[in-house]
């Protein structure tokens, strides 16, 4: 990503480093009118479509507006699960298979879960799953202990996510100090935050965003929806709503599918309309994300997902779109 950027002949200021000392870029375009425009990707490197998209919106969104994009937000998850490994091993393993994983995880690391299917090991410092651990585990379980404050990957495994085939990339989890597993996306809020949340939250107070995107997928099948929050103002409310249904019917009118009508990514959502839904993270818990930090801080926000079982180039496209159609909208308000 970094060599595609400098090909690009684009220069990206340094806000900080993951724990392997990968930098977490930014990359300033678009003009010089303010409020500025954010735009990130890749929170949870999986969901790759998202990740290429924000280096694609530093070549073709074009705006007065001063845009700042953070394309990889997970840079060692993005370098993919082997990378992951060789943190704790202190060497890249052959690991050829994620058939093997488990029996490499047994082989390699101190076992402190193994029941039904889930397996999870130590090794360093560091926690390697063979699976996603998202709401498996009451907060505070005794056997998450030594991972207090770390980290937990697990490797991509799906073959139908073109951008995310198995080891390619690795997802990264959090153990909370008080026990809670969960993902990067989480701590935009709170005092203690991992380096990559620290770097955001820095540049999103240095730039006080007018508008914010995170480009995220989601594995529930090819269709597309996006989600916003309830506005602190009127005008933001309605300029929220404004931006929300223009970008979704931009995505319907390209021959993309939209979620269905009975459709819903959780209980903690309202939906507005088809592909929009208007995300309550005072219902959901577990922390604010970026954008409902976003929201809270500076104005209106947007989280897209695309549906992993759609085309990888299709995914990347309908992201492009729904930006510069609100970015359009967002322009006429401050014409």
């Amino acid at each position: 990503m970094l060599t595609t950027l400098a090909k690009r002949g684009r220069k990206f200021r340094v806000l900080g480093s993951a724990p392997d000392q990968s930098p977490i870029v930014a990359v300033k375009c678009g003009g010089t009118k303010l409020p500025a425009i954010f735009i990130s990707g890749g929170a949870h490197s999986t969901e790759h479509a998202g990740a290429l998209a924000t280096v694609d919106v530093i070549e073709q969104l074009k705006t007065d507006h001063v845009v700042w994009v953070v394309p990889a937000r997970d840079p060692i998850g993005l370098s993919g699960f082997r990378h992951a490994l060789s943190l704790g091993l202190g060497k890249a393993p052959d690991l050829k298979s994620v058939d093997d994983l488990d029996d490499f995880l047994r082989k390699n690391g101190e076992v402190l879960f193994d029941s039904e299917g889930t397996l999870l090991a130590m090794i360093g410092e560091y926690g390697y799953s063979n699976r996603g651990l998202l709401g498996k585990f009451p907060k505070g379980a005794a056997f998450l202990a030594p991972l207090l404050g770390r980290r937990i990957w697990y490797a991509s495994k799906r073959l139908d996510t073109p951008g995310s085939a198995p080891l390619e990339r690795a997802y990264t989890l959090i153990v909370t100090p008080e026990g809670e597993i969960l993902h990067l996306n989480r701590f935009h809020d709170t005092r203690w935050a991992p380096a990559e949340v620290q770097c955001v939250r820095k540049l999103m107070a240095e730039i006080q965003p007018g508008l914010t995107f995170d480009l995220h997928e989601h594995d529930h099948g090819p269709h597309f929806w996006m989600s916003a929050r309830k506005q602190k103002t009127e005008e933001h409310e309605i300029w929220e709503r404004r931006m929300a249904a223009q970008a979704a019917r931009a995505v319907a009118a390209s021959g993309a599918e939209l979620a269905p009508d009975n459709y819903s990514p959780g209980t903690f959502f309202e939906k507005l309309e088809r592909g929009i839904f208007w995300l309550d993270a005072g219902k959901r818990g577990e922390g604010l994300n970026l954008v409902d930090f976003a929201v809270a801080k500076y104005g209106p926000g947007f989280t897209i997902e695309t549906g992993m079982q759609c085309p990888f180039e299709e995914r990347v496209r309908q992201h492009l779109l729904v930006v510069q159609t609100a970015v359009s909208v967002f322009e006429q308000r401050y014409a």
